[in-house]
This record gives structure tokens, C-alpha cells and sequence, in this order.
């Protein structure tokens, strides 16, 4: 399978589930039968969660197969990525399916504790890892790495450790989407920074993108409009979001991200 190819199915793959999630939130807001519509979608349980482990599981089996099939003896770089890939993947899986607790139980927990404005520390806790890695690897060091590449290609930490491995843009495309999944509250500093961060994101991508109007693919066009209009829904939406968990979604968007960066840099390795 080509780049090319791997390109084009996550990209359909982004575009289809994207537009699910904006008519969850559309149907919800304005369909009184559908009103809780986005909130089944986004229960412990509920769809995001399935089609999250499906993808992870996914992403373990391909790996899997690549251990299997194409282990190169002389190629210690490519075969630990492989090793690498089966690990994460199914780590990431069994954490999904046994340390899921419910939003309920973990109110419980912090209960015992007599922590105050409990639902908050959830939200926070369940996303401050995740969102933190995504968006320092996955999405700042990609943008920052184009606009500063002179200094940053020729570096020795950046030859050794990230050139290969870097993300692609349509791949941190999905990862930012992931991370702008939130429950936008302009009246909480915290969520104003991410407002912020968001932003600053996307004009970072919008920048890269006009720069390379000349190489640029369609699908990096759509993904990055798609992007776009999720932001502003996800904004204007903000006071039926804060009675979702989000997090649901925006891992599945990770999860999505992680098993396209994974076969791109397997592909890139391999040759």
C-alpha cells in the first residue's frame, strides 16, 4: 500500500466521521426527537468508544502482520518501530477497555475526598496527558519545524530523533481536530488558553498551507475546512458540549491520528 493510498482512505475516513459528529451536534441543538442524540453517542459505552477500539485493534493486528511478514534482521530502526507500534497499540486498547471507568464511579472516588467541583477534575484529568503530547508532538513541533526548517532539519537532535518519525500534515491535521474538541467556556481562564492555542493551531496550518499551495493535496484542503468549520461549531455549540464528555471523541480522532502515523512511517522505514 502507497502513501498515496493511505492518504486518500484516512482522509475519506476523517472527512466521513467528522460530518457524523457535526450532525450529532446539529440533530441535537435542533431536532427536539434527537435532542440527546450526542449524548448517547458520547457514553462510556456508546459509539465513540466502540469505534475507538476497533480502530486501536486495527492498528495492533496491522502491526502484528508487519512483525510477522516483513521483519527485516538487518533493519533494527524499522523492526523496533513495528515492536514499538504492537505495544502502543495494544496498550492503548487494554487501557480503553479495562480503566474506562465510568463518569460516575470516578464522581464517586473524588467524592470520598471531598473535592469540590469534581466533574471538572474528570474532564481535566482524563484529557491533560493526551491533549498534552498531542499537541507538543503531533502538532507544535510539525508547524514550528516548517517555518523554522533551516535551523531545525539541520539540527542533530531533529536527524536523529524526529525526522523519521515527524507526522505528516494531513496526520497532525487529525490531531489537532481531536485536540479543539472542547467545552469552550470564556469565562474560565483555562479554557480561554485553549481558545487560544486552538486558534494560534489553526493559523499555524492555514500559514503552512498557503505556502504550499504549489504541493499541497486536495485532501489536505478539505481536511484543513473541515478543521475550520469544527472549530467554529464546537464554539458556537459550547452549552450543549459541557454536558458531553468529550473525550470519547477527540480519543477516537487520537486514535484515528495515531494508526495513519503509524502506517506512513512504517511505509517511509520500510523503503
Amino acid at each position: 500500500m502507497t502513501k498515496q493510498k493511505i492518504e486518500m482512505i484516512f482522509s475519506l475516513l476523517f472527512f466521513f466521521f467528522s460530518l457524523f459528529l457535526f450532525l450529532s451536534i446539529i440533530s441535537s441543538l435542533l431536532i427536539v426527537n434527537f435532542d440527546n442524540l450526542l449524548l448517547i453517542m458520547l457514553k462510556p459505552d456508546g459509539f465513540f468508544v466502540q469505534i475507538t477500539r476497533i480502530v486501536l485493534f486495527c492498528g495492533f493486528c496491522f502491526s502484528l502482520y508487519l512483525y510477522k511478514t516483513r521483519y527485516i534482521k538487518k533493519d533494527r530502526k524499522y523492526n523496533n518501530f513495528i515492536i514499538f507500534g504492537m505495544f502502543l497499540f495494544i496498550i492503548l486498547l487494554l487501557t480503553n477497555i479495562f480503566f474506562n471507568p465510568k463518569g460516575d464511579d470516578l464522581q464517586n472516588m473524588l467524592e470520598i475526598y471531598s473535592y469540590k467541583e469534581s466533574h471538572t477534575i474528570i474532564n481535566s484529568t482524563k484529557k491533560l496527558f493526551f491533549d498534552s503530547v498531542v499537541f507538543i508532538y503531533f502538532v507544535m513541533i510539525p508547524a514550528l519545524s516548517f517555518f523554522y526548517k533551516r535551523r531545525v532539519y539541520d539540527s542533530y537532535f531533529y536527524q536523529t530523533y524526529i525526522r523519521e518519525i515527524a507526522p505528516s500534515l494531513n496526520v497532525s491535521i487529525i490531531f489537532l481536530f481531536g485536540y479543539v474538541i472542547q467545552e469552550y467556556d470564556f469565562s474560565n481562564i483555562y479554557s480561554i488558553i485553549d481558545i487560544i492555542l486552538s486558534i494560534f493551531s489553526i493559523a499555524l496550518f492555514l500559514r503552512i498551507a498557503i505556502s504550499s499551495r504549489y504541493a499541497i493535496t486536495l485532501y489536505s484542503v478539505v481536511n484543513l475546512f473541515l478543521l475550520c468549520c469544527g472549530f467554529i461549531i464546537f464554539i458556537l455549540s459550547r452549552n450543549l458540549l459541557e454536558q458531553c464528555n468529550l473525550f470519547y471523541a477527540s480519543s477516537f480522532f487520537y486514535a484515528l491520528g495515531l494508526l495513519y502515523w503509524f502506517l506512513n512511517i512504517s511505509i517511509k522505514l520500510e523503503h
